[in-house]
């Protein structure tokens, strides 16, 4: 059982980043840096994200729901319980505030990150373990 509950957890961190990695490419197909950034310098990447117009932000922040939201159900689903949904979400919230710590970003970006952080990861455990409940009635 615990090791169905760490693979769940492990797997629903992969498509809950495998989710948003593919959303933050969309974001930079949309709205590219400008030539010359190199975006492995820390001091590039805060000017880039200081420029982003709020449609990025939004497309960023609607993957970061779904990528939340996906994980945190697979995880509850397959460990069969809120517990690994609940690890998924706190892992990603540990990843949130790190990225507030490192990249400057407008305040109610912040905010809204951690609401959908916390709300995607209620919903998402929540019905990972009914759906699971409902499948096996007893």
């Amino acid at each position: 059982m615990i090791l169905r509950r760490i693979g769940a957890v492990v797997l629903g961190v992969i498509l809950a980043v495998g989710i948003v990695q593919v959303v933050e490419v969309i974001g930079h197909k949309m709205y590219p840096p400008p030539p010359g950034y190199n975006m492995h310098d820390m001091n590039d990447v805060k000017k880039y994200v200081a420029s982003l117009p709020v449609t990025v932000l939004v497309v960023v922040l609607a993957g970061w729901l779904v990528g939340t939201l996906v994980g945190t159900f697979a995880a509850a689903k397959i460990g069969r319980s809120f517990v690994p949904g609940y690890i998924v979400g706190v892992l990603l919230v540990i990843g949130g505030i790190a990225n507030v710590l490192m990249i400057p970003q407008p305040l109610w970006f912040s905010i809204a990150s951690f609401v959908i952080y916390i709300a995607m990861t209620l919903i998402g455990a929540h019905f990972g373990v009914r759906r699971l409940a409902a499948a096996f009635p007893k």
